[in-house]
């Protein structure tokens, strides 16, 4: 279900963020671009269990799902001009953006919504989870990027 290759909306309390926007013309546009995504085929899974008492092996008792943990990475890649220092203010702009609009989502949620090709569109309510980080590629020309999501339902 993971289709990184349709637009995907993080609507937020803050600032919203379109990853792999499709709008024409698409060349020459700052984008940011999902390169992988785990966690939305399916939820985690609860499983306990408890060791048989004075015995060998464990009691298995019913498992459920958990909590949904969304990973995202992809990259900021800035295509609208290609002088160096502009590039650099795009860039940083954008890795504000979405590091706002991740941290508006700690308290509250936000929605991550998605259409897989050939399929209904897919909502998912969500909040920030993991740590944003940011890696320099590309001889500083793009910036990678990686954060986690959590939803509370293990239906998309």
């Amino acid at each position: 279900m993971a289709d990184v290759g349709v637009t995907y909306t993080l609507t937020t309390p803050g600032p919203d963020i379109v990853f792999n926007q499709t709008t024409v013309p698409f060349n020459h546009r700052d984008q940011y671009y999902i390169t992988e995504i785990r966690g939305l085929a399916s939820p985690s899974l609860r499983t306990p269990f408890d060791p048989v008492p004075l015995g060998d092996g464990a009691l298995i008792h019913d498992f459920w799902f958990g909590a949904r943990h969304i990973l995202i990475e992809g990259t900021i890649l800035v295509q609208s001009t290609s002088i160096e220092n502009s590039i650099v203010v795009i860039r940083n702009d954008m890795e504000d953006d979405l590091s706002d609009a991740l941290e508006s989502m700690i308290r509250a949620d936000g929605t991550l919504v998605f259409t897989p090709q050939g399929e209904s569109q897919r909502t998912i309510t969500c909040r920030y989870e993991v740590g944003l980080e940011f890696t320099h590629t590309n001889n500083y020309h793009s910036l990678d990027f990686s954060f986690g999501l959590i939803a509370a339902s293990s239906s998309t």
